[in-house]
């Protein structure tokens, strides 16, 4: 079986609009589109979607160790914080999975700290399966 690499798509968890980018493309996946502002710069990030990816790209500057303030293209509405960093100590950003669950990514720009959690893993592994075609599996989780 050759490697998948998964690639997480994502909805703002405000309005529930997909933040997938199908236009602009990193490692061949479709990015994630956000406003952002950084040190009263405002504008719009692309992150790669791929899982464990960093890439992004930005018409702002994306200045080391600041903490970026991420947006809803869409509704406008800053993305929600329930926690901090464990690493570095700035919030976590959250991302609503399409599937079910969330994202989380630090604000901090550098800081390579996030994570998924699911609300059904089941459900989750079950179409994550299908949709990268790993066949059947009777696994019980």
């Amino acid at each position: 079986m050759s490697k998948n690499l998964i690639s997480l798509k994502v909805k703002c968890p405000q309005c529930d609009k997909s933040l997938m980018d199908y236009t602009h493309f990193l490692n061949a996946k479709p990015s994630i589109k956000l406003h952002i502002e950084v040190k009263g710069q405002s504008g719009v990030i692309n992150l790669c979607s791929t899982y464990g990816c960093y890439d992004k790209v930005s018409n702002v500057e994306l200045v080391e160790s600041e903490i970026a303030l991420l947006s809803c293209p869409f509704c406008k509405k800053e993305l929600p914080s329930h926690s901090k960093c464990d690493v570095c100590g700035a919030p976590i950003v959250d991302l609503a999975l399409e599937k079910g669950g969330k994202v989380h990514v630090c604000s901090r720009i550098g800081c390579k700290k996030h994570f998924v959690s699911f609300e059904d893993i089941h459900e989750t592994l079950s179409e994550f399966y299908n949709e990268y075609d790993y066949g059947a599996h009777d696994t019980d989780f």
